[in-house]
């Protein structure tokens, strides 16, 4: 190896290191160590290689690991965390690609019997070998500190569980390595010009005009924005020409890069002159190997899914932050000002998730977002977050409970881990936490469920509650009904458990397969004078399951199409309160609009309540009882 390195020096006043050569040239008698691929036998570099700068040299690679060490702190560490197998993912810069296919020139042209390049190689295809044999010394590298091949939390899992999860690499660790090459780097600029930086903004992508943070971006790209912002500000701060192509060579795209080198490559007066160019002393770095490239390392953990069953017992509680646009005028100036307003005390998704992200996930790491000066105006876009995905969703002024013969039921069901099949549950949710610190163990899952539900056990996750009689519209007997928790703003849920990503996507599909229970309060215009007055007009010359057709509604014509659905309902019971008031016991399939089933909708829900009655009919509290699979 020191024979084939001291000839090349010799010849073409090259210097490659053991690994350049391993790669891409064939030499007689190799013998390569990977330990010191760029060192010699005491391990110290004696001369940067003009090929990959160094980079494979053991004091570059150990920085890498040790810049991977550092962006692991926030999730543990590397000991306590398992890999993807596709981590690390690696981003070289171009300028090695250059300063591979001069080189190769050079060697070609020398035609010199003791060394040749193994194969003519695209740039684009160099450029996938080193980096390809970085990220295989790194892999090596890692493997003394990545101990851990499974986490603890899944083990108590079913098998079949436990399998999808380790197939999906369900909260598994990713890490990405950016070497950027810096300004000391020289480019052969007086033979091709670095094109120019493209000024054209790239388009945002509307997100809505709610303050609310929105989920978005990758590690790979924000780690990529944020460098070349460091980058932008060098190339402002930077007078002399040689380093401001360098920079400017960092900036563009990859395959710009590439292309234009490919092009160049084709005039033979072009590789003469990058033949020229390499084995002059203006190619070489004149700087230690250290100065020439620096490292950054984004790691993020995959996406953790939960999934579980919440109940809403409050009418001023919307499933997600629901917020309006508001037109305002200011008397004193005579300024029109637009806001979006708040509607609602809180949400389900705000009752939820940042508890479970704090207590159970340990926090959700920020250090992969962008800075809101790289995001320009508008919603803050953030990478890490706990997102909150239901099956279906209810009205703001609908209550999410369960009728109080369930109680027993629901209880049996919970310690079973089984969800209620007949009789209904709560609204099945998923939660997906993006970039969690931690993986939960079960402990701090049911930490979590017991800080939702405000309460102290898990025997006291399901409650029989009350209902007021003296309601706001008319005065009957008191009702009870079945709700997780006791939190005062409403929301609880069932528990926590681990699941698939499936069970994300499915979550909407599978809610069409659902039998979905309600309870409503009515008001008719006409006198009912006895219950059994309310049953006949209810029942007589109607069978059910009783096939609906739903015009779009008029309240959701805005933002749906104008369509005619067909719809079922499966069975209706009825309860007099007084001559104009009554009670609704129903089952509907999925999609079933039953405010609109109850008033007629100005005729575009036939039949319904309204004309089934045959006066007009309005329904003033509606209230989901639960959830069932047929």
């Amino acid at each position: 190896m020191q024979e084939t390195q001291a000839l090349l020096e010799q010849k073409l006043n090259l210097v490659l290191c053991g690994e350049c050569i391993r790669l891409f040239l064939t030499t007689p008698n190799i013998k390569y160590c990977e330990k010191t691929a760029c060192a010699t036998n005491e391990g110290k570099i004696q001369k940067t290689c003009n090929l990959c700068l160094g980079i494979f040299g053991n004091d570059s690679l150990d920085t890498i690991v040790d810049r991977i060490q550092q962006s692991f702190h926030a999730y543990g560490g590397l000991s306590c965390n398992v890999l993807t197998k596709d981590s690390p993912t690696i981003s070289i810069p171009s300028h090695l690609v250059i300063r591979a296919q001069c080189v190769f020139l050079a060697i070609e042209k020398a035609k010199m019997d003791e060394i040749f390049v193994q194969k003519r190689l695209s740039s684009s295809e160099v450029y996938s070998k080193i980096k390809e044999a970085i990220r295989s010394h790194v892999r090596y590298r890692l493997k003394e500190y990545c101990t851990q091949k499974t986490y603890p939390s899944y083990e108590d899992l079913e098998p079949c569980t436990r399998r999808v999860l380790y197939k999906e690499e369900s909260g598994f660790m990713n890490c990405h390595i950016i070497i950027h090459a810096t300004s000391n780097v020289t480019l052969p600029t007086h033979v091709f010009a670095i094109p120019p930086l493209s000024t054209r903004s790239k388009r945002k992508r509307f997100r809505g005009n709610d303050p609310t943070n929105k989920q978005g971006g990758d590690p790979r790209t924000n780690a990529d924005v944020k460098l070349k912002k460091d980058i932008e500000t060098l190339l402002h701060d930077t007078s002399c020409e040689t380093a401001k192509d360098s920079l400017r060579a960092s900036l563009l795209e990859k395959n710009t890069i590439i292309d234009m080198l490919d092009s160049n490559l084709r005039e033979e007066d072009k590789k003469n002159q990058l033949v020229e160019w390499i084995t002059s002393p203006s190619a070489k770095t004149g700087h230690d190997h250290l100065s020439l490239c620096t490292v950054h390392v984004a790691a993020w953990r995959n996406a953790i899914y939960l999934k579980g069953r919440y109940t809403k017992s409050r009418r001023d509680c919307s499933q997600t932050p629901f917020f309006v646009a508001n037109t305002s005028v200011d008397e004193s100036n005579n300024v029109t000002k637009k806001e979006m307003i708040r509607l609602g005390k809180t949400s389900v998704e705000e009752e939820i998730c940042p508890i479970v992200a704090e207590v159970a996930c340990g926090g959700i790491s920020t250090q992969n977002n962008l800075g809101k000066d790289l995001q320009g105006s508008g919603s803050t876009v953030v990478y890490g977050m706990a997102k909150f995905h239901a099956s279906g969703r209810e009205d703001m002024d609908v209550r999410m409970i369960l009728p109080s013969d369930v109680l027993e039921g629901e209880r049996a069901s919970l310690e079973s881990g089984q969800g209620m099949k007949a009789t209904g549950s709560g609204r099945p949710f998923v939660l997906e936490i993006i970039d969690a610190h931690t993986l939960p163990r079960p402990q701090s899952l049911l930490q979590a469920v017991l800080k939702i539900n405000h309460v102290t056990s898990k025997s006291d996750i399901v409650n029989l509650a009350k209902t007021s009689g003296s309601g706001e519209w008319v005065t009957e007997s008191d009702r009870m009904h079945v709700q997780y928790g006791q939190n005062p703003n409403g929301v609880g849920i069932s528990g926590l458990e681990f699941c698939p990503s499936s069970s994300y996507r499915n979550l909407q599909s599978e809610t069409e397969d659902k039998v979905k229970f309600y309870g409503c309060l009515c008001w008719c215009e006409k006198a009912i004078e006895s219950q059994q007055h309310l049953d006949d007009l209810l029942h007589n010359n109607v069978v059910y399951p009783l096939e609906i057709n739903q015009s779009t509604p008029l309240r959701v014509l805005h933002r749906r199409s104008t369509a005619v659905r067909i719809r079922h309902v499966l069975s209706i019971k009825s309860h007099r309160i007084d001559n104009h008031w009554f009670r609704l016991s129903l089952s509907t399939s999925a999609g079933t609009y039953v405010k609109e089933f109850c008033h007629g909708d100005c005729g575009r829900t036939l039949p319904s309540i309204s004309s089934l009655l045959g006066c007009k009919t309005d329904i003033v509290e509606l209230d989901c009882e639960g959830i069932a699979t047929h």
